[in-house]
């Protein structure tokens, strides 16, 4: 007998409401609920595909520890928890708690609360944020700290869906699910049906540019160059918004002197982006009545994400692209706190403390956590601090960091290294102790997470009506099982090692920033609470009550709490920042350089760029038979121009070098990218000391990278794209080069 049951989908933030169809307590089948208010049924591959992932045949579902011999042998999760404690204990009491770090990754996006705890965590060991290692830092922390130096503008950026143009810069939120959580496919789609003009900045035609007006495919890396030419012909051409720059803002004749020698001469040169482009994509974008810049993974993962990220902010600003008074909110608070929204900025501040350096490159202390591109040094390097013992919650360090090498001989060096997890993942696969996490149908769910995303720089998250959700477990894990969520294993963890958790609920904000900040609730050490509870805690003060949201189980749009942007407030005098005096030194270096460094040569003649697949999310799912049917590795995209330059054929494989390191990539053709470039997806690959085959579990792009020789200065991310590299041919059997 089957029934089916409502759900919220957890594989990625955009929180898609999903039917289960569920017979004898098994989930056979899963599609997006067709009752929903706002998403119409939608949901993608890994979220259709989770049953698969829940009864796997090689899902973890009992603790696992390494014997002596390198395998494995389960245990009681209770068992495991009691000695990863005491030896974490006897850690702690030798070298202090700056030797226990914690990674929390994107697999805790299946639960919210495991990442809050392990902030709790970190914070109880007295050690945050110095061992709180997050994807955070090695993906788009310049969205913070840009928005920290530049200012926030309370009312946040006018709304996708009645803008009349919109810019994106290196983000493809088809497949990212970034600033559209709701169908963003569809989204687009009508908002261009309606007259939206989309600007898509990327090496390749992307998903999210199938309608748009204009794709501009600048060269790897030179997105600072190309958003300083724009900035340059909107004040040349004296296209900005003077009144508001007037009445908002200070430096802008610094600004200005700036980017003047940014011509689009210059930028074309530069990016190889044709002039007529560059004035066309300037013009289009300010002399429409609304939009938005926003940027996305892709040129952050360049070493100027940061600069990026605060051009695109002093464009929306120049162009006054931000809600007015009178104005419908563009991004409600429905399970977040009711606060006044008002039209005025929020002071900028430095998000980083000179005081308090890093031992790891002299790194100043950051508000966007511990520089995780530094873990393996902070492993590796003998003295204070070090690192001796890591928790990897969610995370796969082995294939997402920088330096696949490097980070194979830390985590083999360290004392102690727990994996929490779904699978035996390649971090897995070295751990000392696996705890086997609870999967995205076993938990509850809520939307206040992807509420709260607006929060995190611009146009990251949130939804553009007032809806929320709830929905309970729709299965229990398999029978049998021993699975423990990773929050509840921090928990236990915690309290045995006696130390305070205090949960910081609900606030609306980040960094400096805050319309309301956050209500600290100290947990009680005698009883564990339930996921339920957290939720309720989580949930404190939210506009509607959680109990409310609940009665709604598909979701529900509460079009009463729809509210208009408040007015200045008579005695307010903060102004946004448009001269930086950071950014604009970068900016300087960015021309004196001839913009990025990072340029093809004879030597190495094509740039490697990520991308993103809509089969997987970083690692997870690379496992999942549903989603890898087609095929389990990642390709390696180039244009045909490019596969006959080197006489390479579809389905050859190659050899893929950089200055740091080598790869084995399948070839594939993609003629929308960018002749020059070589595009693969992250995450993949096999460990260092693991057979390896291409066709297979694909190559592992953090080998072509390097943690230490290129580097942001303030927090620390290595270069992870725009990495000049060449290839050739390889003979199948004999493994050696014979083209190239």
């Amino acid at each position: 007998m089957s029934e089916t049951r409502v759900g919220i989908c957890k594989v990625c933030w955009a929180a898609c409401p999903i039917e289960v169809t569920v017979e004898n307590g098994r989930a056979i089948k899963v599609v997006g609920d067709r009752q929903s208010p706002i998403y119409g049924g939608y949901t993608c591959p890994k979220g259709r595909a989770m049953p698969e992932g829940h009864y796997a045949p090689h899902r973890l579902l009992h603790s696992q520890r390494r014997r002596a011999d390198g395998t494995y042998e389960a245990i009681p999760t209770a068992v495991a928890i009691a000695e990863i404690a005491e030896k974490l204990r006897a850690i702690i009491d030798k070298h202090g708690p700056e030797a226990v770090g914690l990674f929390p990754g994107n697999g805790n996006l299946s639960n919210p609360l495991n990442p809050v705890m392990g902030a709790m965590f970190i914070m109880a060991m007295g050690t945050y944020p110095d061992r709180f290692f997050s994807v955070q830092t090695i993906d788009q922390a310049g969205k913070v700290i840009a928005q920290a130096l530049h200012g926030r503008w309370n009312a946040g950026p006018t709304p996708f869906s009645s803008a009349e143009t919109w810019m994106l810069v290196g983000t493809n939120p088809v497949i990212s699910k970034l600033g559209l959580p709701v169908n963003p496919g569809q989204a687009i789609k009508e908002a261009v049906k309606k007259g939206m003009k989309l600007i898509v900045v990327d090496p390749r035609q992307t998903e999210s540019a199938g309608n748009a007006f204009m794709l501009i495919q600048a060269q790897p890396g030179q997105d600072p160059t190309l958003l300083a030419g724009f900035i340059h012909v909107i004040i040349a051409e004296k296209l900005y918004d003077a009144d508001f720059v007037r009445d908002n803002t200070r430096g802008f004749d610094e600004l200005r002197k700036q980017v003047e020698p940014f011509t689009p001469q210059h930028v074309a040169a530069v990016t190889g982006v044709a002039v007529d482009q560059i004035l066309l994509a300037a013009r289009t974008f300010a002399n429409a009545k609304s939009g938005c810049v926003v940027t996305g993974t892709g040129p952050h993962f360049a070493l100027h994400g940061t600069l990026v990220e605060y051009l695109a902010l002093c464009m929306n600003t120049l162009c006054g692209r931000w809600q007015r008074a009178g104005e419908i909110q563009g991004l409600p608070h429905v399970l977040l706190p009711d606060v006044d929204i008002r039209a005025q900025p929020m002071a900028p501040y430095q998000p980083w403390d000179l005081n308090i350096r890093n031992r790891i490159n002299d790194l100043p202390r950051t508000i966007v956590g511990a520089p995780t591109g530094t873990l393996g040094d902070q492993i590796l390097t003998p003295g204070e601090g070090q690192v001796r013992a890591l928790i990897c919650s969610g995370s796969n360090p082995m294939v997402s960091l920088p330096d696949q090498m490097r980070t194979a001989k830390a985590l083999q060096s360290l004392e102690l290294l727990v994996s929490i997890d779904v699978e035996m993942s390649n971090t897995a696969r070295m751990a000392d102790y696996i705890i086997p996490d609870k999967m995205s149908m076993e938990t509850p769910a809520v939307t206040q997470f992807t509420e709260s995303m607006q929060y995190y720089g611009s146009w990251t998250g949130g939804f553009e009506q007032p809806y929320a959700m709830y929905s309970p477990p729709t299965v229990a894990p398999p029978a049998g099982s021993d699975c423990i969520e990773s929050w509840e294993f921090l928990y236990e963890i915690a309290k045995k090692l006696g130390k305070q958790l205090v949960y910081h609920v609900n606030g609306a904000g980040a960094g400096e920033h805050w319309d309301q900040y956050p209500v600290p609730v100290p947990l009680s050490l005698e009883r564990r609470p339930t996921s339920e509870e957290m939720f309720e805690f989580m949930c404190i003060g939210s506009r509607v009550p959680l109990a409310e949201v609940k009665k709604y189980p598909h979701g529900h749009v509460f079009s009463e709490l729809t509210s208009v942007v408040l007015p200045r407030a008579d005695d307010w005098e903060a102004m946004l920042e448009l001269a930086d005096a950071t950014m604009m030194s970068e900016l300087g270096e960015v021309f004196r350089l001839d913009g990025d460094t990072a340029l093809p040569s004879d030597e190495f003649p094509l740039l490697f760029t990520p991308r993103r697949a809509n089969e997987f999310m970083n690692s997870i799912g690379r496992m999942n038979i549903k989603l890898n049917s087609k095929r389990s590795y990642n390709p390696a995209f180039l244009n045909p121009i490019d596969l006959d330059r080197f006489g390479i054929a579809v389905g050859d494989v190659i050899s893929i070098h950089s200055q740091f390191g080598n790869i084995f990539g399948v070839a594939e053709s993609e003629p929308k990218l960018r002749a020059g470039t070589l595009s693969m997806a992250h995450c993949f690959g096999p460990n260092p000391d693991e057979d390896s085959d291409p066709r297979v579990q694909g190559g592992c792009t953090s080998r072509l990278m390097s943690a230490d020789a290129e580097y942001d200065p303030i927090f620390g991310q290595p270069r992870m794209g725009a990495i000049p590299v060449k290839i050739a041919r390889l003979d199948d059997q004999r493994r050696d080069v014979v083209v190239g």
